[in-house]
């Protein structure tokens, strides 16, 4: 009798001492996730490249600017596994990125798709706070030299339109897409200003965007 009590005593001793044994790798695994929140250095100095000059990426690319891709795709809400493969499923999710910020959703990754990946990393974390650096250095340029924007249009310049006017009242999506909405909330402001309502961003616009922050 007593032999046969000896291993389920044994079992019971171990279960009591080590009661948590899967804990750690799950917690472990929990916390990498949240790690993974943040871009990794190495794929944050793809950006100092300008988006103009980023490789064309599509179906079938392999190279690390796949990674910011699709690590991009991923924090956007995308599933994307995260292996610098350009393959089908990267394609079908690049398209819906695409669809979604009103993009020709052809899963080319060109110019304007690069503008909105970066955007995403570029974000103001409070639309209401202080305009960040990056977007107060672009009025270093003078008015009648920005750049005209208009619906369709996708560039950083897009962002300082859109911050301001969120700051001015016209709740928009700072996104750096100037979509319907951003299109909808210009001929506002315009209306507001007393300038041409054509949602065409040109030097009048400008002057005015710009006077919000003098």
């Amino acid at each position: 009798m007593k032999k046969k009590c000896m291993p389920i005593l044994l079992a019971v001793g171990l279960l009591a001492a080590f009661p948590l044994s899967f804990q750690p790798a799950e917690a472990a695994s929990h916390a990498a996730a949240v790690k993974e929140d943040k871009l990794p250095a190495n794929l944050a100095d793809l950006m100092t490249v300008a988006p103009e000059h980023q490789y064309t990426l599509r179906k079938g690319s392999t190279r690390v600017e796949v990674k910011l891709l699709q690590w991009t795709l991923n924090q956007y809400g995308l599933k994307t596994a995260v292996d610098g493969v350009f393959g089908a499923s990267t394609d079908r999710n690049v398209r819906q990125y695409q669809k979604d910020k009103g993009l020709k959703a052809d899963g080319i990754v060109g110019v304007n798709t690069w503008v909105a990946i970066y955007a995403e990393h570029k974000k103001p974390t409070d639309p209401n706070g202080e305009l960040p650096t990056e977007l107060r250095n672009l009025m270093d340029i003078a008015p009648e030299h920005q750049f005209i924007l208009r619906e369709g249009s996708n560039r950083m310049e897009v962002l300082l339109l859109q911050w301001t006017l969120n700051q001015y009242g016209l709740k928009t999506a700072v996104d750096g897409v100037f979509g319907a909405e951003t299109n909808r909330n210009v001929r506002q402001y315009q209306a507001d200003k007393g300038l041409k309502v054509d949602g065409i961003v040109g030097v009048n616009t400008w002057v005015a965007i710009y006077g919000e922050y003098q």
